[in-house]
């Protein structure tokens, strides 16, 4: 690789970096051509990438961009998954997909400033999703009013049923 090819990725490397919400770090090795592009397509639908590139780049990478903590974890062959949108939603995709195969191997995971190991994946993965969470908590907030008008609905109803049987007792004496 040519000195300005890699300046240029060192510079899209560094610019994936300020803009991800979360990084994991993968080893790819015994992933075939097809397991690795079925990978990158569903990371790409759930907002995240997937790029394959040399450790001393994604290095020289991290270090300029403030992710030193990730350095001690780049060795062997890495493959960085960024995203852009959910910071969980790779890590959903990545525990399905590694319940049909056991690669890629996850080294570590950096979400919010905090490194997080291989056996927290699944635990990131089955957090409800940002959607999931709002509906609950407007849900929370709704059930009392329902609960409120249920009550006065009731009452309205029971006097109602009080008024049309004094009329009727009116009416019979009448």
């Amino acid at each position: 690789m040519l000195k300005t090819e890699k300046e240029k990725t060192v510079d899209d490397l560094k610019e994936k970096l300020a803009s991800t919400r979360s990084l994991i770090l993968t080893d790819f090795r015994g992933l075939n051509v097809e397991d690795l592009s079925r990978l990158r397509r569903d990371l790409r639908k759930g907002g995240a990438e997937y790029r394959i590139t040399k450790n001393t780049l994604i290095r020289m990478a991290a270090r300029e961009s403030g992710y030193e903590a990730i350095v001690d974890y780049l060795k062997g062959p890495t493959g960085l998954v960024f995203s852009y949108q959910d910071p969980i939603s790779p890590a959903k995709i990545l525990h399905e997909f590694l319940q049909k195969s056991d690669k890629p191997k996850i080294k570590t995971i950096w979400l919010e400033g905090k490194l997080f190991g291989e056996n927290q994946l699944k635990r990131l993965a089955t957090l409800p999703s940002k959607e999931v969470v709002l509906t609950q908590i407007v849900g929370s907030l709704n059930a009392p009013m329902v609960n409120f008008v249920g009550t006065l609905q009731g009452m309205l109803r029971n006097l109602v049923g009080v008024i049309d049987a004094i009329k009727e007792t009116r009416t019979q004496t009448a």
